[in-house]
């Protein structure tokens, strides 16, 4: 057994109390993401996790310090007449976090891998079944330890891809900014831009920090009328992680009104200088010759940079429109590694044929 203290946390409860641990943690780790912050991880926890998903977050100490989180559950997934028992990080598959990871301190990496693979295949044995981790950044230095251990010990691993985040760094000035656009979509929004402002009121507002608890409910309502739907354990996860965070500048809200109603609406992430898109709404009926949603991204790029804001990042998606704002992004895995039992060696082989019969008949 590894030389590092392992303690499981499983309640939300004990969760609560590591609040200041796990924020030092992040910041220290080089996995410091908005989607593996508490105060997120901790609101999808309370919101997502139910009968038949329990809390199994491994915590590695070196003596009385934090050096690494694990922020898993374990989910009893009904399978023919078994269950298996797979873990999953905190933030799948509810809510779509991108960059899910381990967390582990800068310069740690291998020896806290070394001490999460030892618990797992020793006391935590009988707990789990397999372990199946989506969107885990594909340079994450948490896979390339466990990947290493895993070749070392000859144990079976799988990877997928999973999905891309589209992505672009932001320079110094607007100009700059827009002169690496393709020509055909600098002139649209261009375009597009000035068919806007031609209507009398029209104006782009952007809340943040404490702004945002008051703002995310014009938000959420435009969202439900827009959408079409409306799914209330999502939307109670973003006000629990809005209210949690009104004292950071971790979210920001943006809002494109034409003749003083909403016309299209963004929810950012502004987190370690970057800004991130969560969620798009739009009012397509305004001008259906408009591009409505680029024009507004337009303004929240332009603010960014005034802002010196690094990094405009689209999360995971192949939307066109995200492409045409990018030419780079981050690409992200899936990780499946069962254990040696019959469980899971029969989903392994069910999946394997599945597989086999798809490249017989195509």
């Amino acid at each position: 057994m590894s030389e590092y203290r392992i303690s499981v946390i499983d309640s939300l409860t004990t969760f609560e109390t590591l609040r200041e641990e796990w924020s030092k943690l992040l910041a220290n780790s080089f996995a410091n993401t908005i989607f593996l912050t508490w105060e997120w991880l901790y609101s999808w926890a309370e919101t997502y996790i139910e009968p038949g998903k329990s809390l199994f977050i491994v915590a590695v100490y070196d003596e009385q310090e934090l050096i690494g989180i694990a922020p898993w559950y374990i989910y009893n997934q009904p399978f023919s007449i078994f269950t298996l028992r797979k873990i999953h990080f905190l933030g799948f598959p509810n809510s779509d976090s991108d960059y899910l990871d381990v967390i582990i301190m800068k310069g740690k990496e291998k020896k806290v891998v070394q001490a999460l693979y030892d618990y797992l295949f020793s006391v935590a044995q009988r707990v789990w079944d397999c372990l199946y981790l989506q969107d885990i950044p594909a340079d994450s230095f948490f896979l390339l330890r466990l990947i290493e251990k895993v070749k070392e010990e000859g144990k079976f691993i799988d990877f997928q891809p999973c999905s891309f985040c589209p992505a672009t760094p932001l320079p110094t000035s607007a100009d700059a900014f827009l002169s690496g656009l393709s020509s055909h979509h600098r002139l649209q929004l261009r375009r597009h831009r000035r068919m806007i402002e031609k209507y009398d009121n029209h104006k782009f507002r952007s809340f943040k920090g404490s702004e945002c608890v008051s703002s995310l409910d014009e938000f959420l309502s435009f969202h439900k009328d827009k959408k079409g739907s409306e799914d209330e354990s999502f939307y109670s996860l973003l006000k629990s992680f809005v209210n949690r965070c009104k004292d950071k500048d971790w979210v920001q809200i943006d809002f494109l009104f034409v003749n003083e109603v909403p016309a299209a609406a963004l929810f950012h992430f502004n987190y370690d200088n970057a800004l991130s898109q969560y969620i798009m709404v739009t009012d397509k009926t305004v001008n259906p010759k408009v591009s409505i949603g680029n024009v507004l991204i337009g303004y929240c790029i332009e603010e960014s940079i005034k802002r010196c804001i690094s990094r405009y990042d689209f999360l995971k998606g192949t939307e066109d429109f995200k492409f045409s704002w990018t030419n780079g992004g981050n690409s992200s895995v899936t990780l499946f590694m069962p254990q040696k039992k019959f469980t899971p060696f029969l989903f392994t082989l069910i999946n394997f044929i599945k597989s086999a019969a798809k490249v017989a008949l195509r």
